[in-house]
């Protein structure tokens, strides 16, 4: 493990744009783009939830590349993200007739160079190339920070696709939240390094309470107090159940 990390931190150093990377992740970010998109507000009549979808995929577009590229790729996750948002403003403006306010001409690839970074920082922490990934402590930080990322993520897609797909009330949707970060524990489980079956619960306990807000906001109807609490324990411990799913599959196939 330690030969390879170092032989991946070691790319990472003075090379060219690995504009491969670049272009299969504006590729990746556009089509996910345009599926969820079409499938949750096809003719963009909620800027609100069309501006999320944008934002989270500029991130997860981040997260493509870190992770799946070989080194550490943050420069490459970065111009990904910005060629995205740039394309995307630009369709939406000049092809489907839609004003762009100048705000967002003038902050938007800002922004997603932001988000793209830190998606990207979090795919190379995924992949394992940055040092803080290999650092043991009581609790990782960096760990619960990825997975508040990834948890986010993931139960935000998921609930816009539940409500766009099938009726569901906030109460249903907690539940999906629940599930999103049984999936978060086994990510972070499977890839960081050490023991992090904690750190999945962490995040999942905060994420769980901001969430009950996410739903006020977005969906207009508050979660049961009572549901609230029981999904909250709930789902933090689906995500230190996945954390521990996680751990057990990558001790597998290390043995293996």
């Amino acid at each position: 493990m330690g030969s390879e990390r170092e032989s991946l931190t070691a790319e990472a150093g003075s090379r060219p744009m690995r504009w491969t990377w670049v272009v299969i992740g504006v590729v990746f970010g556009a089509i996910v783009i345009a599926v969820f998109i079409n499938v949750v507000d096809r003719y963009l009549d909620r800027p609100g939830v069309d501006g999320l979808v944008g934002s989270l995929t500029v991130l997860l577009v981040g997260i493509f590349v870190g992770a799946g590229s070989r080194g550490e790729t943050l420069r490459e996750a970065a111009v990904a993200g910005l060629m995205l948002a740039v394309l995307t403003i630009a369709i939406v403006a000049f092809q489907m007739r839609i004003a762009v306010p100048t705000l967002v001409w003038l902050t938007g690839p800002f922004y997603a160079l932001v988000l793209a970074l830190l998606g990207g920082y979090v795919g190379e922490m995924l992949q394992g190339t940055l040092d803080e990934a290999h650092v043991d402590r009581p609790i990782d930080w960096p760990w619960v920070f990825v997975s508040i990322v990834i948890g986010f993520t993931l139960s935000t897609y998921a609930l816009f696709l539940t409500h766009a797909l099938v009726p569901s009330s906030p109460n249903q949707d907690l539940v999906v939240f629940a599930g999103a970060f049984l999936v978060t524990g086994v990510l972070i489980g499977f890839f960081s390094p050490g023991k992090t079956m904690i750190e999945p619960a962490i995040a999942a306990a905060g994420l769980m309470m901001a969430h009950g807000g996410f739903l006020l906001v977005f969906i207009d109807t508050p979660p049961d107090l009572v549901w609230l609490l029981l999904v909250f324990a709930v789902g933090t411990l689906l995500a230190l159940g996945g954390g521990w799913l996680g751990e057990t599959l990558q001790g597998s196939l290390r043995k293996g």
